[in-house]
């Protein structure tokens, strides 16, 4: 994979709105590389993007997923006045997103809504911004102010349910020297590591076992969707691609050695796979972090957590500011994919 290559799928990826359960654009992204490069192409109840690759039988069928959902907001209810009183789609405070454009989507198109928590020149007697002055931000806090009435929002199919994500425009990708930041890079980068993958293995001999890639539906919604497809596929192995989130507290290094995850806050990983993939990124040397995340958990642990698989691991790039601007050395998500390609080949450290 090359940089150039990375860029240009995050430049379709990154765009493509999908806050969980309103995935379709980034599925319009998606489907025609998933018919490209793999065989029964499906979509299934729970809204999981999934494509069969045949391989050499030399190991058990495996899981292959990176999830296709953004965070974003759920309209709670309509105001009197056309503001919407929204909650987090997943684990994102709105400071994460700050004051600024958000796009409502409808069944017409987008609408635009300004997150607002109000003036700053202002007293006690505007108490919204006065708890904002004095304790973090939180979603009760906050209006999306639409200058629109509600009948008016109501007639364009805005109300309870509905979806919001961040306006496009700030979405990136935005190169910042060697690095690519962006909102939602969690996880359309892992995305893109694995359609390149896809397109490597469909040029080349088949890879080592049968396979499934699944681009998987509401993961930030506690796994759900890679839940329900483990529960259907003949597999015993789930490999998660992830954002590797970098802290002092995990000893890890925003740098170019992706990041194996040996457990999280749902489940722990199965420690020979997780010994396979940094033995083989020493041999290739991309080199490897290893992770014991307290704070965190990826559809690979979400799936083992409810018994709906044995053997999981979860390889992946290195970033910070997650869930928020990320930003991710390109050499990250260059090496992850050069790990992940191999290890698929049947490559082992």
């Amino acid at each position: 994979m090359t940089k150039e290559r990375l860029l240009e799928l995050l430049g379709e990826l990154l765009p493509a709105h999908s806050p969980g359960g309103e995935e379709g654009e980034v599925d319009r992204v998606l489907l025609p590389y998933f018919r490209d490069y793999c065989r029964d192409v499906r979509q299934d109840a729970a809204e999981n993007l999934v494509g069969y690759v045949p391989g050499r039988g030399e190991g058990c069928p495996m899981i292959v997923v990176a999830h296709k959902d953004e965070l974003g907001m759920i309209v709670k209810r309509v105001e009197e006045d056309g503001s919407l009183r929204v909650e987090a789609l997943g684990g994102v405070p709105p400071w994460k997103y700050g004051e600024g454009p958000v796009d409502i989507l409808t069944p017409g198109g987008i609408l635009t809504g300004i997150m607002s928590v109000g003036s700053l020149h202002t007293t006690e007697e505007s108490p919204l911004v006065e708890q904002a002055r004095e304790k973090p931000l939180d979603w009760p806090m906050v209006r999306v102010v639409t200058c629109m009435g509600r009948e008016e929002l109501e007639a364009a199919g805005v109300g309870a349910g509905s979806r919001l994500a961040l306006t496009r425009s700030r979405k990136g990708p935005l190169m910042v020297g060697d690095c690519v930041a962006g909102f939602g890079l969690d996880d359309k980068g892992a995305l893109a590591v694995m359609l390149e993958t896809m397109r490597q293995l469909s040029e080349d001999e088949p890879p080592a076992q049968d396979l499934y890639f699944v681009a998987s539906s509401t993961e930030e919604q506690m796994g759900c969707g890679a839940t329900v497809v483990a529960s259907n596929l003949p597999v015993d192995t789930m490999l998660a691609l992830e954002i590797g989130p970098v802290a002092e507290e995990y000893g890890l290094k925003l740098d170019s050695r992706p990041v194996i995850w040996y457990r999280d806050s749902t489940a722990t990983y199965t420690k020979s796979f997780c010994d396979e993939l940094v033995a083989l990124g020493e041999r290739l040397g991309t080199g490897a972090q290893r992770a014991v995340y307290g704070h965190a958990g990826s559809d690979a642990s979400c799936a083992r957590s409810s018994g709906q698989v044995g053997r999981v691991g979860c390889l992946s790039f290195p970033a910070i500011n997650t869930h928020g601007c990320e930003l991710a050395p390109v050499a990250g998500l260059l090496n992850m994919q050069r790990i992940l390609l191999a290890y698929l080949r049947g490559e082992r450290g």
